[in-house]
């Protein structure tokens, strides 16, 4: 069954370069349920905008007098565009031939499907950390503690990767990161979008969050495969993006009165509730 097209929507801000080469690898690969690209210049000052009006006519470009929030940028897109399926992409991103078309077709063949995620992959070709298990304590400090080498050696920061999966098939799981993510119109509007009160980072575990308390699914589909440059911005300790995912951890605490899933936080009788997840819901987006 072909569930319609797939409104495909970047967001920019003087990245010029990156972003012309994502739209570029975008038609491409050829995507045959295309339904609309949206570029979102949030008040670039490199001539972004212009240069994409330049060179895609079919490209809709949405210029920002002033600089949003990455949240609100996003809304804008979704709100400009009608098609069923919205694919939310950071311009460092290539698309690999088929890659729109699968996510767009998995979520056809899964209606409970709120949010479907690509593998990843670095620009050497290796696979990246494309879904993840809700964090605990331990593994957000293994993953964020400034100066270590190597965050995934921890093994309670393994356990979050998932480890025991070859991304072979998909997999139901508890969140995706979000550099190219496809998520259903429907399922976005009933949890109200992106919460724009995130200026950056956590937007997307607490997108997938609110998600799974409303019963939608959250899917990696490692049939589409998509690279991610990874930036890393915010892992250097005391760095203005440190320091502004820490208040993004800090806000999605307070937001959600606590660190797990509603179902899963454990009551004072402790029980099932308490025993059945000891994961915590916090994003560390370790490497964007």
């Amino acid at each position: 069954m072909n569930g319609g097209g797939v409104a495909v929507i970047l967001v920019a801000t003087d990245e010029g370069p990156l972003l012309l080469a994502a739209i570029e690898s975008l038609f491409e690969s050829a995507p045959e349920r295309l339904g609309g690209v949206v570029v979102v210049d949030n008040a670039s000052t490199d001539g972004t905008g212009e240069e994409v009006a330049r060179r895609w006519r079919a490209v809709r470009v949405l210029r920002r007098s002033r600089r949003h929030r990455l949240p609100a940028n996003l809304n804008v897109g979704v709100a400009v565009t009608a098609a069923p399926y919205v694919l939310v992409c950071n311009p460092d991103v290539t698309f690999l031939p088929g890659a729109v078309d699968r996510l767009a077709a998995f979520l056809d063949a899964h209606p409970r499907a709120g949010v479907a995620g690509p593998k990843l992959l670095t620009p050497r070709g290796e696979t990246w950390r494309s879904a993840r298990r809700w964090y605990d304590v331990r593994a957000l400090l293994a993953l964020r503690w400034p100066g270590t080498a190597d965050p995934a050696a921890s093994p309670w920061a393994r356990r979050s990767l998932y480890p025991d999966w070859d991304l072979c098939a998909p997999r139901h799981v508890d969140w995706v990161p979000c550099p190219a993510t496809m998520v259903r119109r429907a399922a976005l509007a009933e949890v109200g979008g992106f919460d724009e009160r995130f200026r950056a980072y956590f937007e997307d575990v607490d997108l997938c969050l609110r998600l799974h308390e409303a019963a939608w699914e959250i899917w990696c589909v490692p049939e589409a495969e998509v690279v991610h440059l990874w930036r890393l911005a915010s892992r250097s300790p005391l760095s203005a993006a440190w320091f502004l995912h820490l208040e993004s951890l800090v806000r999605f605490v307070c937001k959600h009165r606590g660190l797990a899933p509603r179902e899963e936080r454990p009551d004072h009788r402790g029980g099932a509730a308490a025993q059945h997840h000891e994961a915590l819901a916090v994003h560390s987006w370790s490497a964007r």
